[in-house]
């Protein structure tokens, strides 16, 4: 069951088909928390305005973030803007859950169903997973609670590929492949980096970062 403050309810008083988003902070007990916590208030209200939700990222309880989202791109795109904006700073690893999501206790903000659920699974998974020989760079999992509708199975493989491609990026590199996604020019994306077009342009091609904004854009255009 998860417990959400909302500040602009939407009608979730029926089951709502969505993709229900959990995150938590890999190694929170040994990383600086006031530090980590302050860098992801930071960034969320970007997150949230650049991401349409049905329901807005936000921070929950210790180290735990939750949102909703109408399609599985969206709550991937929200994901990884999360994680290139925390790069070097916060770790975290990712849980999603397809299902229905419903509210019921409005005034409370407090939502049940069965992408929450899928979604604690998903958690769980990616924990596991990471402890695996030859899996640590893993943090992200799906679990879909609709069995008559399985996912495709290039997604797991295809996120995890992503994933371990993303757990080898520098900070700065992490910057340079959130400006290509967002579409920026390699001038205006070397400005925004404080570094020259040809340091940005070396960034990109020594980190293979073009393939990888592909397949993010592939990814987060999943319905």
């Amino acid at each position: 069951m998860a417990k959400m403050k909302v500040k602009n309810p939407i009608d979730l008083s029926h089951p709502t088909p969505c993709v229900a988003l959990l995150a938590d902070q890999v190694g929170s007990r040994d990383s600086n928390r006031a530090q980590s916590h302050a860098a992801i208030l930071d960034s969320l209200p970007r997150i949230n305005q650049q991401v349409p939700s049905l329901d807005a990222l936000r921070v929950t309880v210790g180290d735990e973030l939750q949102g909703v989202y109408p399609t599985l791109g969206r709550a991937l795109e929200a994901s990884y803007r999360l994680r290139l904006e925390l790069a070097g700073t916060v770790d975290l690893r990712i849980g999603l859950g397809r299902g229905e999501v419903v509210e019921i206790d409005a005034e409370h903000g407090i939502q049940d169903g069965s992408a929450w659920y899928a979604a604690r699974d998903a958690i769980g998974q990616v924990a596991s997973i990471a402890q695996t020989r030859g899996y640590r760079a893993v943090r992200t999992a799906l679990v879909n609670a609709d069995a008559d509708e399985p996912e495709s199975p290039l997604i797991t493989p295809a996120l995890q590929l992503i994933d371990s491609a993303l757990g080898r990026l520098r900070t700065g590199a992490a910057q340079s492949l959130l400006a290509l996604i967002d579409g920026h020019d390699n001038q205006s994306a070397a400005e925004a980096a404080g570094i020259s077009p040809s340091a940005n342009s070396q960034r990109i091609d020594n980190n293979d970062l073009r393939i990888l904004a592909d397949a993010i854009r592939a990814v987060i255009a999943q319905p």
